[in-house]
């Protein structure tokens, strides 16, 4: 997995092979640039999209009301955030960030909007204050990501192309997707799929049934703390910034069943992390609470790198809640 950047940025760490604790960045603007991820031939690949999209909206709240935000003027008169209808669904296409506040990270879809309001999917006066400051950003979506299903091989039916996964944490159900020869369009069995969204607590996984091949994600370097919805049960989520680093400095565990992972004497007192990087064998870990460190098996693995475009199966287990895991920005 290759990385370039092409913006006014300095990143140690790429540069110099400094260490991920000791980098730093010095940037004019969000820096921007793309990552290359193998596609291994006839296999699997794993991916947690580690750049995000250009922001389309930066701002103050005026006001909070359950789901809405409200903000001064109209800032929004010529701008539409509104979801995109797949079958029976409303699909979100957008969401905001909250850069600002008690709750700094926090990633909520945009149902719609007006002149001046976003409705959000949730109810969000609890965290969300009047003068806290959002982003608002598109989502990466199957035709955004794979336009005409390059680079993936296409085909007449799901049996005979590519698939594109996607696993649902709120449902606990892996949905498959696949690139119409003959529509010329991504698909779902037979429903149009292209405006299908991928949320920011969410990584896809692509069956690639061709020789190898490159997949070129581009967009903008995810800054400051990240807010990634864990739920209890199995969750596939990315690692939110272009950088590796351990576990040890994951935050995954915070000591506190409400903050983070539960620990545990053994693998099946405590909750799970396996750690998926492109096509290779993926390792499950765990907090080994006695030794206040993380473990494979028996074996420490504090330095158990999370890598750039990895993706991360959690399992949450029962009956321990839901938690945002929250990360600063490792650079």
């Amino acid at each position: 997995m290759n990385m370039r950047f092409a913006a006014k940025v300095i990143v140690a760490s790429l540069l110099s092979g400094v260490g991920p604790a000791s980098a730093q960045i010095s940037v004019t603007t969000d820096p921007v640039g793309y990552v290359e991820v193998n596609l291994a031939a006839n296999a699997y690949t794993f991916i947690g999209l580690p750049l995000y999209t250009t922001v389309a909206f930066k701002g103050a709240v005026t006001g909070v009301s359950a789901s809405t935000l409200s903000f001064e003027g109209s800032p929004f008169d010529s701008l539409s955030f509104g979801s995109a209808t797949i079958g029976a669904e409303q699909v979100p296409q957008y969401f905001i960030e909250v850069t600002s506040g008690s709750d700094v990270g926090a990633m909520i879809p945009i149902l719609s909007n007006t002149a001046n309001t976003v409705a959000l999917t949730e109810d969000v006066s609890s965290f969300i204050a009047v003068s806290d400051t959002i982003t608002i950003r598109p989502l990466h979506t199957l035709d955004s990501l794979f336009p005409n299903g390059a680079p993936l091989r296409v085909g007449v039916s799901v049996a005979a192309a590519d698939e594109v996964l996607i696993f649902d944490a709120s449902q606990q159900a892996t949905v498959s997707y696949f690139y119409s020869s003959t529509h010329s369009q991504w698909r779902r069995g037979t429903t149009p799929n292209g405006s299908r969204s991928i949320l920011p607590n969410q990584s896809i996984y692509i069956n690639h049934k061709a020789a190898a091949t490159k997949l070129v994600i581009s967009g903008t370097v995810k800054l400051g703390t990240t807010g990634i919805d864990v739920l209890t049960g199995y969750n596939l989520i990315p690692n939110p910034f272009p950088f590796a680093y351990p576990l040890s400095l994951s935050d995954l565990y915070t000591g506190s069943v409400t903050t983070g992972l539960k620990g545990g004497v053994s693998v099946a007192a405590a909750d799970l992390v396996t750690i998926y990087s492109g096509s290779s064998v993926p390792k499950t870990y765990y907090f080994h609470t006695p030794s206040s460190q993380w473990r494979t098996g028996t074996t420490p693995s504090d330095n158990a790198m999370i890598p750039v475009g990895g993706a991360l199966m959690i399992h949450r287990k029962s009956p321990s809640p839901p938690f945002t895991w929250v990360k600063s920005q490792p650079f």
